[in-house]
């Protein structure tokens, strides 16, 4: 019983000087953002380590390499094993490299829309999260095959090519080795 008393005086004691403040929400309110402020810094400073500036992530160059040659390869296989074409090798010129779609989180503060990158952290590198990569389009294609002097051979390259790129013909050459 004497416990309550006294913390009931001391909760008496702390409300009055609280009272005696004059605007004291201002002070609350100024306290809160700095804490919101210093979590905030502190998780992009902390939490962010090593990772890249914010902007669009630029893509591994080894894997749009990847892609690159592996098409190319299997284009040049292809190619190869039609009838009358013989050994043959290609080129193609892409539009751009391999693109990355991120997730993006968005916050909307009283009308004031604002996105950063989903972040994500493996073995001790901070990256965003890729929902999806875009692959580049071939936009021309070189063949240089032994049997492009052959007009139907070089028709049915341009054809085939066409077909397995999704591009024109107009977009595929043809010559002989």
């Amino acid at each position: 019983m004497k416990e309550q008393k006294t913390t009931t005086k001391l909760k008496n004691s702390i409300t009055a000087k609280l009272k005696q403040i004059k605007h004291i929400e201002f002070y609350i309110a100024g306290i809160a953002v700095g804490v919101m402020l210093l979590i905030y810094f502190s998780a992009n400073l902390f939490g962010q380590a090593g990772a890249s500036s914010p902007g669009p992530p630029t893509p591994p160059s080894a894997s749009f390499a990847d892609y690159h040659q592996r098409t190319e390869s299997n284009l040049q296989r292809v190619v190869s094993s039609m009838k009358g074409v013989g050994k043959a090798e290609v080129a193609i010129n892409w539009e751009s490299s391999i693109e990355l779609v991120i997730a993006y989180i968005t916050v909307n503060n009283n009308g004031t829309i604002s996105s950063t990158p989903q972040l994500v952290t493996e073995n001790g590198v901070t990256k965003p999260i890729v929902l999806h990569e875009i692959y580049p389009k071939a936009l021309g294609v070189v063949i240089v095959a032994q049997g492009g002097n052959d007009a139907r051979v070089r028709l049915n390259i341009i054809e085939m090519t066409s077909v397995l790129l999704s591009i024109s013909q107009d977009k595929v050459v043809v010559q002989s080795m």
